[in-house]
Formats: structure tokens, C-alpha cells, sequence
């Protein structure tokens, strides 16, 4: 197994494991049946199912069985969706932690799901160009000529999230920079290595101890 396989195995692990922690100890708070807990709920949901997904298909790879091409297919389909996804619900989750407004959220999730409704239409197409990835006869993952257009819709996103945790506390601000320039030096340090699910799981964690901070019977919006 080559190094970046096995490097990305081992975050993917690592990221389930604490994602499995931050399920079993938020269940309290899903208890208020507030917006922001049932959002953060689907972040955890959606990594959890990027990192597992993503952890088989390179368990997976160079093995020669008649089903494994398609399974990897639509497994790498699964991640590439989560890699979008997540930043989107992110978005949504500051936005309301920030304005405690759901009719204000209302409004804005499909103006701001435009970026996420568009990629996932390219990711359709790809079943077909493989623009964005492709797997060969032999189940071996290959990058196509545009995959780097993931970036724009999570930087999009993350964008506008900061502005949104600006409202909330000015010191997360440079906390959640620090983990994006961790993961762009990661990426250039150690490129094979994918660690983006490991990452959003840094956002959950750190939200959640942002969250514990406050008053668990905040006031209900």
C-alpha cells in the first residue's frame, strides 16, 4: 500500500472515531430540537459517511472483481458530494448561529445552494466524461482534467461562513483560518495524503466546544 493510501486510511479512522464521540455527547443538545443542533447533526452525519466511504475505496482500489469498478464509481461519486456538501450545511449552521433567524435561513438556503445544486449537476456528468475523476479497468482512481473545481464552491462556502463566525466571536475567526492554511500545507507537504475529512472534523469539534461554552438552555429562537 502506498503511503498516501495508508496516511489517508489512518486520518479517515481517526476522523470516524472522533466523530462516533462528538454523536454520542451532542445528544443532549439534539434534545432542544433547535435548527442549529439538527444542522450540526447532518454535518455529522454527512463526514461521517465521507470518511467511511472514502476509507473503502481505498481499501478497495487495484482489487480485480467484475463489481468493484461501478462500486467505486459511485463510492467516489458519495465523497465528492460530501466534500461540498459539508461546507454548504457549515454555511448554514454560522448563519443561524449568528442571525437566530430561521425564516431568515428560509430564504437564503437555495440562493446559497445555487454553488452546491451546480456542482452536483457536473458530478452527474462525470458518470459520463469523467472530468472530475474516472476509475480505470483495473480500479485505479484517476483524477480528470477539472477535479480542482471542487475548490470553488468549499472555498465559496467557508468564505462566507468566516463573516457569519465574525458575528458570533472574533477569535474564531483566526481559529478557523488556522485550520484551512493546516490543510492547504498539508496538501502541499503531503499531497498523496487526503485529509479533508479529518479537517471538517476539526470544524465540528471546535464548534461543539464553542457550543458547550454557552448556556445549554439558550433562549429559544
Amino acid at each position: 500500500m502506498l503511503y498516501g493510501s495508508a496516511g489517508s486510511i489512518i486520518l479517515d479512522v481517526s476522523s470516524l472515531f472522533f466523530l462516533g464521540g462528538i454523536l454520542i455527547y451532542t445528544a443532549l443538545y439534539r434534545k432542544r430540537g433547535r435548527l442549529d443542533d439538527r444542522l450540526f447533526l447532518a454535518m455529522i452525519l454527512v463526514n461521517m459517511a465521507y470518511a467511511a466511504v472514502e476509507l473503502l475505496s481505498y481499501t478497495q482500489e487495484g482489487l480485480q472483481i467484475p463489481f468493484m469498478r461501478g462500486l467505486m464509481i459511485v463510492e467516489n461519486t458519495v465523497v465528492y458530494a460530501a466534500l461540498v456538501l459539508f461546507p454548504y450545511l457549515y454555511m448554514l449552521y454560522t448563519d443561524f448561529r449568528a442571525n437566530k433567524d430561521q425564516r431568515r435561513l428560509r430564504r437564503i438556503k437555495l440562493l446559497y445552494g445555487i454553488p452546491c445544486l451546480i456542482y452536483f449537476a457536473i458530478l452527474g456528468i462525470n458518470l459520463k466524461t469523467g472530468w472530475i475523476f474516472s476509475i480505470s479497468k483495473s480500479c485505479e482512481f484517476i483524477d480528470g482534467p477539472i477535479d480542482q473545481i471542487v475548490f470553488i464552491p468549499i472555498i465559496f462556502y467557508f468564505t462566507v461562513s468566516l463573516f457569519r463566525v465574525y458575528r458570533i466571536n472574533k477569535r474564531l475567526v483566526f481559529l478557523g483560518l488556522m485550520i484551512l492554511a493546516a490543510r492547504m500545507i498539508l496538501d502541499v507537504c503531503f499531497r498523496p495524503i487526503q485529509s479533508t475529512s479529518f479537517i471538517y472534523t476539526l470544524f465540528l469539534a471546535f464548534a461543539h466546544i464553542h457550543v458547550m461554552n454557552q448556556p445549554l438552555a439558550e433562549e429559544k429562537p
